[in-house]
């Protein structure tokens, strides 16, 4: 048999290890460039739903980035889905409002001014209970020159809702919300709220248990791996306890005992 070396015992460490290493850089990546709110949000869903994924930052610290198992990609789409992540982040007002020339039109600022209030819009409409997603839509006419009253606006609400969440009678609240973000809008009337219910996604039970079994297998391999380490570890060292506890040498031993002739 073979001699057990401290040679071959690191290299079969760092074998494992690698090994190790190669299962941890399996996982892909879902989403790219979220900022941490996005991310800590698609995170805890896909853990409450027992899909194993995590969060590292991006190439060139553009955001945040989410990682799973290649395997876990239907089923992950299918939860996001269901529940209207990731959320649309909010563009502030500068970054709506970038103008690539020096001078831009009225008419280019008013789209700008008007696409950004239609996204801050949504995004209160989003937190209320019970709501997956939602869009506004803002016609505001320009101003009249020869009429002294301001015009009149109009909106279109598109809510979408989780099953069964009950909020159609809270149209009047939606409409209000709208009318009071939106200069010009004074008219309820001229507000339309359309509620559309997102039926959730039906994934097969061995698509469910997939990623739990996976979990598990992967701990598992893991508690394996440090537990050779540790095995491999003690055989050195008790391979080698003479020198770690200032013992003498067998040789040296020897050399105080009489030679026979």
């Amino acid at each position: 048999m073979p001699k057990w070396t401290t040679q071959k015992a690191g290299r079969v460490v760092a074998l494992m290890f690698a090994l190790g290493l190669l299962a941890g850089c399996s996982r892909e990546v879902l989403y790219n460039k979220l900022d941490e709110q996005q991310a800590n949000e698609v995170i805890a869903a896909l853990l409450n739903n027992g899909i194993d994924a995590d969060k590292r930052a991006a190439e060139r610290g553009e955001g945040w980035q989410v990682v799973l198992d290649r395997h876990d990609m239907p089923a992950a789409v299918a939860v996001l889905r269901d529940q209207g992540l990731p959320h649309q982040s909010i563009d502030s007002i500068g970054q709506v409002f970038k103008k690539d020339g020096f001078v831009s039109s009225p008419l280019e600022d008013k789209q700008r001014f008007i696409y950004a209030r239609e996204q801050q819009l949504g995004h209160t409409l989003r937190q209320f209970d019970g709501v997956v997603d939602a869009y506004v839509y803002l016609s505001i006419p320009d101003k009249s020159p020869i009429e002294d009253k301001p015009p009149s606006g109009s909106a279109s609400v598109v809510v979408i809702t989780r099953p069964n969440a009950g909020i159609e009678g809270r149209a009047p609240d939606i409409k209000s919300a709208v009318m009071n973000g939106t200069e010009g809008l004074t008219d309820a009337s001229r507000v339309t709220v359309q509620f559309f219910q997102r039926a959730p996604t039906e994934l097969p039970q061995a698509a469910a248990n997939s990623s739990l079994l996976r979990s598990d297998v992967t701990s598992l391999a893991m508690i394996g791996l440090a537990a050779l380490v540790l095995l491999l570890a003690g055989v050195l060292l008790w391979r080698n306890r003479g020198a770690f506890m200032g013992g003498r040498p067998r040789s040296l031993a020897r050399s105080g005992v009489p030679h026979e002739r």
